[in-house]
C-alpha cells in the first residue's frame, strides 16, 4: 500500500482528503507545518506528499525545496487556495510535479496522484511566450475549470494592454463563465467588475 504525507495546516481539509481518497487505497501520514512534514519524511517511507503552499512557519515552497533535499525521489503535488502562473512556476521550479487549485482539487487529485506514484507527470514550467488561450483550452478539456480561468484572465489582460479592447473583453468574459463553473463565484465577481471598468 502506497504511503501519502498530507501537509496543510488544516485538520479539516487533511480529514476531507483522506475520506476522499480513501483508506482503502493508501495509508497516511499528516503534518500541519513544513517542521512537521520535513521529520515525517525524514522518518518514514513516504511515497507521495500533497503540500499545501500557505503554512505556518516554514511555507509550502521552502518547505518543499527541503523535501526534494532529503528525499528527491518523492513526488510532490503542490495544493493552494489562490492559483496564479506565478504560484504555480515558483512551485514547479522548486521541484514539485504538478500544482492544483483547492477549490476544485477533487476531480482532478485521483488521476493526478496515479500518474505521479507511477511517474508518468511531467510538469513544465510555463514561459513568458506561451500560448495562453491554447493553455486554457488544453485545461477546460480537462475538466480543469478555474485553472483554465486564470489562463483566459492572463490573456485577457494582455489583450488590454495591447490595446485589443474587444478581445480582451471576450476572454475575459468567457474566464468570467469559467470561474463560475468552477465554483469560484468570489474570483468571478471581481473579474466582472473589472470588465464593468473597462
Amino acid at each position: 500500500m502506497k504511503t501519502i504525507l498530507i501537509v496543510d495546516d488544516k485538520k479539516m481539509l487533511r480529514e476531507t482528503l483522506i475520506d476522499y481518497l480513501g483508506e482503502a487505497k493508501y495509508a497516511y501520514y499528516e503534518a500541519e507545518s513544513g517542521e512537521e512534514a520535513l521529520d515525517k519524511v525524514r522518518e518514514n517511507q513516504i511515497d507521495l506528499v500533497l503540500l499545501d503552499v500557505n503554512l505556518p512557519g516554514i511555507d509550502g515552497t521552502r518547505t518543499l525545496k527541503l523535501i526534494k533535499k532529503i528525499k528527491p525521489e518523492i513526488p510532490v503535488i503542490g495544493l493552494t487556495g489562490e492559483l496564479t502562473i506565478d504560484v504555480r512556476n515558483e512551485l514547479i521550479r522548486s521541484g514539485a510535479v504538478d500544482v492544483h487549485a483547492k477549490s476544485a482539487i477533487y476531480e482532478k487529485l485521483l488521476p493526478a496522484i496515479d500518474k505521479a506514484l507511477e511517474g508518468t507527470i511531467e510538469a513544465t514550467v510555463l514561459n513568458e511566450n506561451l500560448d495562453l488561450v491554447a493553455t486554457a483550452e488544453k485545461l477546460m478539456k480537462e475538466n480543469r475549470w478555474e485553472e483554465s480561468a486564470i489562463y483566459l484572465k492572463e490573456a485577457g489582460l494582455e489583450e488590454e494592454l495591447a490595446g485589443n479592447n474587444e478581445k480582451a473583453k471576450e476572454l475575459l468574459q468567457e474566464a468570467v463563465h469559467r470561474f463560475e463553473r468552477a465554483g469560484r463565484s468570489g474570483k468571478a465577481k471581481q473579474l466582472r467588475d473589472l470588465l464593468e471598468d473597462m
